[in-house]
């Protein structure tokens, strides 16, 4: 993820406690904190968090592809901000999810580069993935190189505020059995 988002800075949480991270997040004026938990060395699910105020996302990650598992991947090419699109997020509930992906960028209406960062939203799943720009044939045709990783993301809860196990207010909850009665119903 630290290849995808620029000005990203990645820290080996350990065994501090979630709560104290956030705080120290604060204190150094980050704008999100983004945590990836693992279980077996094997990543499972992702904690978004918007500073100072929230909300808070909390998601399960699954079909993961790393750089190295993408064939025809290519790794060099990584420099400068990507273009941010975010597809089909259409609710009220996904405006709000969509509007965190897009704070974890930087935003400039005058952009031109090549790499492309993309959050498609498609029957309440949410697929990352991360392309360059290739243009063929005089700049007439072009195509798109995938950089890689590549996952999908689960929404399974939004907390307001900051992270509180205890005491914080959820505005959603995935409830399985009782929301997916319908087919054609989606959160998202």
């Amino acid at each position: 993820m630290q290849r995808c988002i620029p000005e990203a800075k990645m820290i080996s949480r350990k065994s501090v406690p979630l709560k104290k991270l956030i705080t120290c997040a604060k204190n150094e004026s980050f704008t999100d904190l983004l945590i990836v938990h693992e279980d077996n060395r094997q990543p499972n699910g992702i904690v978004l968090c918007h500073l100072p105020d929230g909300p808070t996302a909390y998601f399960k990650l699954q079909s993961l592809k790393f750089p190295s598992d993408i064939k025809g991947c290519k790794r060099d090419r990584v420099f400068g901000n990507p273009e941010l699109v975010l597809n089909n997020f259409s609710t009220r509930l996904g405006h709000t999810i969509a509007r965190m992906f897009a704070c974890l960028f930087p935003q400039n209406p005058h952009f031109r580069g090549r790499r492309v960062v993309t959050f498609h939203c498609q029957r309440d799943y949410i697929f990352f993935r991360h392309h360059w720009y290739e243009f063929k044939k005089n700049g007439t045709k072009a195509a798109l190189q995938e950089l890689g990783p590549r996952f999908t993301l689960r929404l399974k809860a939004v907390q307001k505020g900051t992270f509180d196990p205890k005491f914080g207010q959820f505005e959603w909850v995935l409830k399985r059995h009782e929301m997916e009665t319908s087919r054609r119903r989606f959160f998202l």
